[in-house]
């Protein structure tokens, strides 16, 4: 009875897989079409380009590795087909995570949400066949081990890569503002200080900044690019660095000043940071040290004691013994 009900399951589950990809590669077509027309339009101008012209637009679609021209672009195409279904609700708060973890693998909303879906189907089916042959307690804990990682495992990658993102631009804060401190000081603007840092280190740091030039040069006012960073990053200390430098700007402060005051409070806070995290390590090596190094060093020491407390009880039983 067990193995026609995992049967049945099996192919509904076959049958709606089916149905969701055929109606989103319908939809995929459909899109893909409209963007080769956009890009059609987009050229009319060069309506006859030179053979140079198409010698470059060649190399620059083969420049690259194989990785970054095949397997990434068809590990999100596939993950977008899925990724039509996403709920509305999920894809202000998606783009926002994968904003702070730096966009990993070029993944949008829907094609990340495409990945969970993947993820949940094949943690499905090996949970499936890890149950088809027979159902005990040891296969079942298996099963839904199997389940869980499938579920919870892009979630769980994406949280991870959103910490880590944001810690190390907590640490590459303060020499970032070091270097504009040091370019405005030199005679450079701000705008021109942070180009200079985004062309001169290619850490998240550099890389946000530079977005923020990007953005100035095509309109958006300059608190307003500082403020879209600071929504975009959620990091605290970068936050307060941007409150400060627009009312700093605001209220006609030295901008010069301003960097070179921020930087050292940004120097203190981190070393005070990192002052936390060391205090946090005997209190994180207590559990690991109760659970693998305690147990050992209790057979190490007992070890020895125990054949002689063996013979010192036999030898008792057979004196007491008729």
């Amino acid at each position: 009875m067990l193995n026609i009900f995992l049967s049945v399951a099996a192919l509904v589950l076959i049958l709606a897989g089916i149905i969701i990809i055929l109606l989103a590669m319908r939809a995929l077509t459909t899109d893909a079409m409209a963007r080769r027309l956009q890009q059609y339009v987009a050229l009319q101008p060069a309506a006859n380009p030179t053979p140079t012209e198409l010698s470059g637009v060649r190399k620059s679609e083969l420049a690259g590795s194989f990785r970054e021209r095949v397997v990434l672009p068809g590990f999100r195409r596939v993950a977008g087909v899925f990724g039509r279904f996403t709920p509305a609700s999920s894809l202000e708060s998606l783009e926002k995570q994968l904003a702070i973890a730096g966009r990993p693998l070029g993944l949008g909303p829907r094609e990340f949400y495409g990945l969970r879906i993947i993820f949940s189907l094949l943690g499905i089916w090996l949970a499936f066949l890890i149950l088809r042959q027979e159902l005990t307690l040891n296969r079942m804990t298996m099963a839904l081990l199997v389940l869980y990682i499938g579920l919870f495992l892009p979630r769980v990658w994406l949280s991870r890569r959103v910490r880590q993102r944001q810690d190390r631009i907590r640490k590459g804060l303060p020499d970032a503002l070091d270097m504009l401190s040091v370019c405005v000081d030199a005679g450079l603007g701000f705008d021109q200080a942070l180009l200079r840092v985004s062309e001169y280190w290619k850490t998240p740091v550099g890389i946000e900044f530079g977005r923020v030039v990007a953005e100035m040069e095509m309109g958006v006012p300059r608190a307003q690019a500082l403020r879209n960073l600071s929504e975009r990053l959620d990091v605290l200390e970068l936050s307060s660095f941007v409150a400060v430098i627009i009312q700093s700007d605001q209220l006609g402060m030295s901008i010069a000043d301003t960097l070179r005051s921020q930087a050292q409070q940004m120097r203190i806070e981190r070393r005070f940071r990192a002052q936390e995290q060391a205090r946090k390590v005997p209190l994180k090596m207590l559990f690991p040290m109760l659970l693998l190094i305690f147990p050992a060093m209790l057979a190490v020491i007992c070890g020895p004691v125990i054949p002689i407390l063996v013979r010192f009880f036999a030898t008792l039983r057979s004196a007491g013994g008729p």
